[in-house]
C-alpha cells in the first residue's frame, strides 16, 4: 500500500455503543478501494498552513516542557541543546523531511525500562504473507492451483521466518497475517465477471482446522511463532467467519456433482463462459432450483444469526485431512473451538475477525482467552511480558470507522495529517487503529521523497494503534497487493525506510505519542505540537522541506 501525503487517515475506534460501520476484511483485495468516505475534510485542512522554513536551524521554545539549563535531544540526529531564556535552537535533518523530534537528554540516555506492551497502542505490520518472501517453492502450487496474475505468487510463512530480524529491526510490535488456514483451491471470478481471482490474501476459507499448504506446515508455523516471540513480536492472524463459495477444483476434488456435467471440462477448474456468460456463471451446472449447492455450506453458515445449533456439511466432515467431526453445535461454538485449537497450540496472540457480530467475537475472546491461558501455562518459558489475547472484529458494533480524505491531487503537508490524529472526540473507553489509504499518489521516486517521508511522519507520530501495511516502509511499487519490493530498497527507498525506523524506535521509546494528550503550540512558521502524559512528554516540530 502506497503511503500517500495525498491519502485517506482511517481510525477505527473501539467505542462501547458506537454507531455500526462495515468495513471489510482487510484480506480483500478490494478493500483499499471499497471503504467510503464518512466525514469531509474540506474545513479542516482550510486552517493550516504548511511551513516552509525548510532544513535550517529553528529556534524553538520549550519553556511549556523544559526548565532553563534542562538539555534537550533531538531523537532523529542525536544533537542536543542546552534550553536558554525558554528556548533551543537545533537544525533538522536533510533526511527527516523537516522533523526535530525533542525530548530531554536525560530520558534519553537512561536505560528507562520498557514501556508494557497494551494492544491498544501497538505497532501492526499487516503482511499478506503471499506477497511477502518466498522461503521454501515447494508448495507454490498446492492443490494444483494455477499460476496466474490474481493468483499465488510464493510468499509462505518460512520467508516470514527468514525475515523476522529485518522486522524487528525495524520496530514494529505486532505481526498482522492474512489468514494462513486453509483457502478454496481453484479460482473465483472477479466482480466483474472477467478474471480468475485465488485467495492468497485470504477471503474463502475451506477448512478452519488446517493451515493452507502453500502458506506452510505446522512446523513451520510454531517456528515462526516462536521466533517471533523471542524478539518480541506477537502474532496475530486473520480470520474469516463465514465460508466462502466453492471453486470448481474444490467441487471436483470433494466428489460433488454438477446436475449437468457434459458442461464441464474433465479438469472442471479449466471452464471456460460460453458466448453470452463470464466467469460468474461457473456453478451454473451445480445450483438446484432454488440457486443453491445442496452439498455446500447451508445458508444458516453464512447468515447472520449464529444462536441456533447448526451442522457441518457432509463433504467438510470427509474431506481428507481435517479435524471437523459430526458434532451438534451453534455456529460460534464451531468457530470458537477451531480457533482457540490454533492458540492453544501454537501461542497466537489474537485474532482480526471479518464478518464478525459482537456475539460471535466475544464468545472467540472467552474461547481464545482461555487458551492462551493453558498455552502459557505450559509454554512460560516462551511468554511475553503483559501477554494478553487480543480480538478486534472489523465488522462489529464496537467499531466505527472514520476517514479523512483530502482531495486527489492537493498537496498536504505533515502539519494537516498530523491535524487529523487529534480532531477525534476523546473518549476514555476508545481504542484508535490508524493507517493510510493508497490514493493514487504518483509512484516513489528521490523527486517526492519528502511527501512519503510526511505521509509516514503523520501515521508514526499518531495516537492509538497504528497499521503498517507491508512495503509502507519501502514504498513499493505497484498496487497494495503487488510483491514486497526487497531488491528495491536501496538508494531513496533506503532513506525512507531509515525514516521508518528512527521514528518507531521514538514511538517505542514515548508512550506519549500513542497514549498522551495532543496540544498544538506553533502554527507558523515552524508547526510543533507537544504529546504527554502523567510519566512522559515530548515536541515534535515540522519545518517543511
Amino acid at each position: 500500500m502506497k503511503l500517500s501525503v495525498c491519502a485517506t487517515f482511517i481510525s477505527l475506534s473501539l467505542m462501547v455503543g458506537c454507531q455500526s460501520n462495515s468495513l471489510p476484511s482487510t484480506d480483500n483485495a478490494h478493500t483499499p478501494t471499497t471503504i467510503e468516505t464518512t466525514s469531509s475534510s474540506q474545513d479542516i485542512y482550510k486552517e493550516t498552513v504548511c511551513p516552509s522554513l525548510g532544513i535550517q536551524p529553528v529556534t524553538v521554545t520549550v519553556s511549556e516542557l523544559w526548565p532553563e539549563g534542562e538539555v534537550v535531544t533531538d531523537a532523529y540526529t542525536g544533537n542536543i541543546a542546552q534550553v536558554k531564556n525558554g528556548q533551543i535552537t537545533l537544525t533538522p535533518s536533510r533526511h527527516s523531511g523537516g522533523l526535530l523530534l525533542l525530548e530531554s537528554r536525560s530520558v534519553s540516555e537512561s536505560k528507562v525500562e520498557k514501556v508494557d506492551f497494551d494492544w491498544q497502542s501497538a505497532t501492526f505490520y499487516h503482511i499478506v504473507t503471499d506477497r511477502f518472501y518466498n522461503g521454501n517453492s515447494w508448495n507454490d502450487h498446492s492443490y494444483g492451483r494455477q499460476s496466474s496474475e490474481q493468483g499465488f505468487k510464493g510468499g509462505d510463512i518460512a520467508g516470514l521466518t527468514l525475515k523476522l530480524d529485518y522486522l524487528a529491526e525495524l520496530g514494529v510490535d505486532v505481526l498482522w497475517l492474512s489468514t494462513p488456514l486453509e483457502q478454496i483451491h481453484g479460482w473465483l471470478p472477479s466482480k466483474d465477471g472477467n478474471t480468475p481471482e485465488y485467495p492468497y490474501a485470504g477471503g474463502a476459507t475451506l477448512d478452519w482446522t488446517q493451515l493452507d499448504t502453500n502458506m506452510g506446515s505446522k512446523q513451520e508455523m510454531q517456528t515462526f511463532i516462536d521466533s517471533a516471540h523471542q524478539l518480541g513480536m506477537r502474532v496475530v492472524w486473520s480470520i474469516d467467519t463465514k465460508p466462502s463459495q466453492p471453486s470448481l477444483s474444490d467441487l471436483q476434488q470433494l466428489n460433488i456433482q454438477p446436475q449437468d456435467k457434459s458442461v464441464l471440462p474433465s479438469y472442471w477448474n479449466d471452464w471456460q463462459p460460453k458466448e453470452g456468460q463470464n466467469l460468474t456463471n461457473y456453478l451454473d451446472a451445480f445450483k438446484d432450483e432454488n440457486g443453491q449447492i445442496p452439498q455446500w455450506w447451508s445458508s444458516d453458515w453464512f447468515g447472520s444469526n449464529s444462536e441456533g445449533y447448526i451442522s457441518t456439511p457432509e463433504f467438510f466432515i470427509n474431506k481428507p485431512m481435517t479435524s471437523v467431526a459430526q458434532v451438534s453445535k451453534t455456529k460460534e461454538d464451531l468457530l470458537t473451538q477451531w480457533v482457540s485449537t490454533w492458540v492453544a497450540k501454537f501461542g497466537v496472540d489474537g485474532v482480526v475477525l471479518s464478518d464478525s457480530s459482537s456475539q460471535l467475537a466475544s464468545k472467540i475472546k472467552s474461547g481464545g482467552t482461555s487458551a492462551f491461558e493453558l498455552w502459557k501455562k505450559h509454554n512460560q518459558y516462551k511468554v511475553l511480558e503483559a501477554s494478553s489475547f487480543f480480538v478486534m472484529a472489523l465488522d462489529s458494533p464496537q467499531f466505527s470507522v472514520e476517514m479523512i480524505a483530502p482531495q486527489q491531487g492537493e498537496e498536504v503537508c505533515f502539519s494537516q495529517l498530523a491535524h487529523s490524529s487529534s480532531i477525534a472526540k476523546e473518549v476514555p473507553t476508545m481504542s484508535a487503529i490508524n493507517w493510510f489509504e493508497e490514493r493514487g499518489l504518483r509512484d516513489f521516486s528521490a523527486s517526492n521523497d519528502a511527501q512519503y517521508k510526511d505521509a509516514a511522519s503523520a501515521l508514526l507520530l499518531s495516537k492509538g494503534g497504528i497499521v503498517v501495511w507491508y512495503g509502507d516502509e519501502s514504498a513499493k511499487s505497484g498496487d497494495a497487493y503487488s510483491f514486497m519490493n526487497w531488491s528495491e530498497i536501496t538508494g531513496s527507498r533506503l532513506s525512507l525506510q531509515s525514516h521508518w525506523k528512527k521514528l518507531l524506535a521514538f514511538r517505542t521509546n514515548h508512550s506519549s505519542i500513542s497514549q498522551g494528550e495532543y496540544q498544538v503550540v506553533k502554527k507558523e512558521p515552524y508547526y510543533a505540537f507537544i504529546r504527554k502524559n502523567e510519566s512522559d512528554k515530548v515536541m515534535i516540530v515540522y519545518t517543511g522541506e
